[in-house]
Parts: C-alpha cells; sequence; structure tokens
C-alpha cells in the first residue's frame, strides 16, 4: 500500500499520539513516579507503555500487513530515505522477537501466559532508549513541513496530557 504526502502527514498525527505516549509513561516509569500510584493505575500505565513500544517497534521494523502504516512509507518524501539511518538498535530479529512476546503477553490470551515466566519490567526497559534514538533519527529525517505537522500534534498531547501524575488523595482526618 502506499500514501500520498498528505495522507502521510495525516498517518503522523496518529503515531505523535503513539510516540508522546511512549515517551511519558516510560519517564513515568523511570522516574518511579508509578510506584506514588494505586497498584491498579501503575499496571494500567505499565500496559499501556508496553503497548505503544509494540506499536512503535511493528512500524519501525515492520514489514507492514494490509493496511498497515510503517517508516517505509516515508522514503517516497525527497530527503528521508538519505537522512533515515539504518536501524540497528535494537537488532531487527531482536525487534521483531520482543514484538512477539509482546503479543503474547499483552494483546492475545495465550498459553505463553501461564506456561513461561513473565518477563519483568527491566527487561523491556532496556529497550527503551533505543527507541528513543530511533524516534529522534526518524523525526530529524522528516522533510521540514512534515515535521512540524508531528511536532504540532506532539505539542498539542504533549500540553493536553502533562507527564505527572494527580497527587494521593488525601486521607480522612489530615
Amino acid at each position: 500500500m502506499a500514501f500520498t504526502e498528505a495522507e502521510l502527514k495525516k498517518a503522523l498525527t496518529h503515531l505523535a499520539f503513539d510516540v508522546y505516549h511512549f515517551r511519558c509513561y516510560a519517564r513515568l516509569h523511570r522516574e518511579g513516579q508509578l510506584q506514588r500510584c494505586a497498584p491498579t493505575v501503575s499496571q494500567a500505565v505499565m500496559y499501556a507503555l508496553l503497548l505503544h513500544l509494540r506499536l512503535l517497534l511493528d512500524f519501525f521494523y515492520g514489514p507492514p500487513m494490509k493496511d498497515d502504516f510503517w517508516v517505509g512509507h516515508f522514503n517516497v518524501l525527497p530527503g528521508f530515505a538519505s537522512n533515515f539511518p539504518p536501524i540497528t538498535d535494537p537488532k531487527p530479529d531482536e525487534a521483531r522477537a520482543l514484538s512477539n512476546n509482546l503479543n503474547k503477553w499483552l494483546a492475545h490470551l495465550t498459553a505463553t501466559r501461564w506456561e513461561k515466566p513473565q518477563p519483568t519490567m527491566a527487561f523491556y526497559d532496556r529497550y527503551f532508549d533505543g527507541i528513543e534514538r530511533i524516534l529522534i533519527s526518524f523525526e530529524a529525517a522528516l522533510p521540514d513541513d512534515v515535521r512540524q505537522v508531528f511536532n504540532k500534534a506532539h505539542t498539542r498531547w504533549e500540553k493536553s496530557h502533562p507527564a505527572h501524575l494527580i497527587p494521593p488523595a488525601i486521607s480522612p482526618g489530615t
């Protein structure tokens, strides 16, 4: 499937949602802010973080199936292919294995859930910096007008969903 520049710009507004939330939740996790939350809230944020990670892995490593949108679609834009360096971290096989792992643990009810021990967040955390470096390279490779579309959408999410948690409720009698 091929996309026009207008469709790529529209898709970028959706990608900005996932990029912003991946960055936001990774920050909350790494800064230890989730420890201030109720366990249910913390778990929900961690699941959301891992789902955004899975989406970004599939976006950058593809290949796309059916109407999937992926980084290769941007090669039609002037200068993108020459400005976006080959992805080396994580390695493609490792990224696909990680995406499959997340499918098994989060997106599908599979026997893996009870037959194998679940990886800890430290297992997934080691991939966050690599994905962040890819995101920075991706943004830098976009032509200016296309990058502005992405940045505008990213900033809109950043303003409407700031990366901080609601203060804990005050207990009665305090």
